[in-house]
C-alpha cells in the first residue's frame, strides 16, 4: 500500500438488522447524529453468552453448607474456585452466598482471596454444579471444593467483596445473601490458580452458607 493510500470507511444510517450471512460488504452503522453506533442494541454480557464463554456456579439439595467463621481467616478457605484450565483465565462477573440453613447472626462479610496453591484437582464438591449460561456446547474446567488451606501465598490478601448487615432471621424467611453482582469482569483468576472465600459473622444459630457465582472464561495474555 503506497504512502499516499486512503482507507475509505462507509456508514450506513439505518435502523439495526441482524446480521445476514453471505454479504461481501457489512456497512457500519451510523446513528442519526452520524456517531457510530456500538453494541448499542445489545444487552450488556450479550457476546460473550452468545458465544458460550459464560458459566454459572448453582447448587442443588445436595449441597451442604459450611458455618461462618468469627475469626478474620488467615489461611483457611471455606470454599474454593479452581482454574484447572490450561489457557483461559475467569473474569468473575458475580460473587457471593446464601443462607441454606440456620439463623445467622446480625451482620457480616464475605471474604475472597486468589492463591496458587494447593492446586485443587478431582470432581467438584457434591451439591455444585459449574453449567453453561446459554446452554452452549463449551464446558468449563473449574473446580469446586471446601476447606482448602492455603499454602501460596503464606498470607493471602483477604478481600471484603460483600456485606450482609440486616436482621437475623430464619432460613429463607428473608433474602440473606452476601452477593456482589456488578464485578463486570474485575476479578480475574489465571489458569491454575484458584479464588478462595470465607464468610465472617456472628455465630448465630448454627447458620449454614452455600455459594453462588457466574464468569466468562477468555483467553488472554495476564501481565
Amino acid at each position: 500500500m503506497s504512502a499516499n493510500a486512503v482507507t475509505q470507511f462507509i456508514g450506513k444510517y439505518r435502523r439495526w438488522l441482524s446480521f445476514r450471512s453471505g454479504e461481501s460488504e457489512v456497512p457500519i452503522r451510523l446513528t442519526h447524529q452520524e456517531s457510530l453506533a456500538v453494541a448499542q442494541v445489545e444487552p450488556p454480557g450479550f457476546e460473550m453468552a452468545r458465544a458460550g464463554r459464560r458459566f454459572i456456579l448453582g447448587n442443588d439439595a445436595a449441597i451442604t453448607g459450611i458455618a461462618p467463621v468469627q475469626a478474620h481467616p488467615t489461611t483457611a478457605a471455606q470454599w474454593a474456585i479452581w482454574n484447572a484450565d490450561a489457557t483461559k483465565t475467569m473474569f468473575f462477573e458475580e460473587l457471593g452466598v446464601y443462607l441454606e440453613s440456620g439463623t445467622p447472626g446480625v451482620g457480616g462479610a464475605l471474604l475472597a482471596c486468589l492463591f496458587r496453591t494447593p492446586a485443587q484437582v478431582g470432581a467438584l464438591v457434591a451439591g455444585t454444579a459449574i453449567s453453561s449460561a446459554s446452554k452452549g456446547s463449551a464446558a468449563s474446567k473449574a473446580i469446586t471444593k471446601t476447606s482448602v488451606t492455603i499454602t501460596d501465598p503464606a498470607a493471602p490478601n483477604w478481600y471484603t467483596v460483600a456485606q450482609y448487615g440486616g436482621a437475623n432471621v430464619t432460613a429463607f424467611a428473608s433474602a440473606t445473601v452476601f452477593e456482589h453482582r456488578f464485578l463486570e469482569g474485575r476479578i480475574a483468576v489465571p489458569p491454575n490458580y484458584g479464588l478462595g472465600l470465607a464468610v465472617l459473622a456472628p455465630a448465630g444459630t448454627t447458620p449454614l452458607f452455600a455459594p453462588f457465582a457466574m464468569w466468562v472464561e477468555q483467553e488472554t495474555d495476564m501481565e
